[in-house]
């Protein structure tokens, strides 16, 4: 059993577009309290978007223990599996958010559930660039960096998102390093505005 919290927009009945949102490394304390995944979801709900955020398995009050991206991609998908069977939830409108660790689940997951129709990686650490499972996918990708991130230099993003199938688009947080230090409200700004309204 996962834990999560569902934010849902405060007027209308739906049905919304909406995003399932992946927490940082849970061996580094990541969790979905994590102040910028809070915020992305708040700024989502906001924009008239549901957004679940949710503990991988091990983190918080979730069961499980923590399995190095494996096991958490299938978190991510009975998360999907949940919004799904939300009445309020747009089908066919459906988005997968993650930061730094997060991003790569999200990613991964993505790649292989074709329910999602968008992807959104926050700090994606350098070390997963060389990975080609992202390559030939031709639906919409959001790539945002800190400008002194050093997880995720900002040139090697570059040249991994360049290598990707369009549409992609690339954002870097001026003066921000990998957490976004006062910048949190900027990253959520662009997430919520990269995607359709």
């Amino acid at each position: 059993m996962l834990e999560g919290f569902l934010h849902l927009p405060t007027g209308g009945s739906g049905p919304f577009r909406a995003a399932v949102v992946c927490h940082p490394h849970t061996m580094m304390g990541g969790t979905m309290d994590n102040g910028l995944i809070v915020r992305v979801c708040q700024a989502l709900a906001t924009a008239g978007r549901a957004a679940l955020r949710f503990n991988f398995r091990g983190a918080g009050g979730s069961e499980g223990r923590f399995e190095d991206g494996e096991g958490e991609q299938d978190d991510v998908k009975g998360a999907m599996d949940f919004l799904l069977a939300q009445p309020e939830i747009d089908p066919d409108a459906l988005t997968a958010i993650g930061y730094s660790f997060g991003a790569r689940v999200a990613l991964l997951h993505a790649a292989r559930d074709r329910r999602l129709q968008r992807m959104v990686a926050i700090a994606l650490v350098a070390h997963h660039y060389p990975d080609p499972f992202l390559d030939d996918d031709a639906r919409p990708k959001l790539f945002v960096v800190g400008e002194h991130d050093p997880l995720a230099p900002m040139g090697e993003l570059r040249r991994y998102v360049g290598r990707l199938q369009p549409p992609k688009t690339l954002e870097v947080i001026p003066g921000a390093d990998h957490l976004f230090s006062g910048q949190v409200s900027r990253v959520a700004a662009v997430v919520a505005n990269w995607l359709p309204s």
